[in-house]
């Protein structure tokens, strides 16, 4: 399952092997300030959405992974890591190669905190 490694100027999602050979690339790393929005949703992949797959592996209700374009003509590039049906996170990004990450995880709402700290 794809996990999230966090530092102080950068994020990584960090893939099983398998997720590697669907997804046909390895990690990938994006700055935090790149990060506009985070966004904890309750289905992974239908947040993913439909798209043209650039280099992914979709087999419906068991995995979505890799890179996909969107279809309406915006040119959007979304990263997705999601498996069946499960919690999530979308991370809105600007200024990189992909303009969104989907991954789902049990740990969303704790990754968003970690992105996203609120001010005491």
């Amino acid at each position: 399952m794809a996990a999230l490694n966090i530092t102080d100027g950068k994020v990584t999602v960090e893939l099983d092997w398998w997720e590697k050979l669907a997804a046909r690339r390895s990690h990938l790393t994006v700055p935090r300030r790149a990060i506009r929005r985070v966004t904890v949703v309750d289905d992974a992949c239908s947040a993913a959405g439909e798209g043209r797959r650039e280099s992914a592996t979709r087999i419906r209700g068991l995995t979505y992974t890799g890179t996909v374009g969107a279809e309406d003509g915006t040119r959007q590039r979304t990263f997705a890591v999601c498996h069946g049906r499960q919690p999530g996170l979308v991370i809105e990004l600007a200024d990189v190669t992909v303009d969104r990450i989907v991954i789902s995880t049990a740990r969303a709402r704790r990754y968003a905190e970690e992105l996203c700290p609120v001010d005491a």
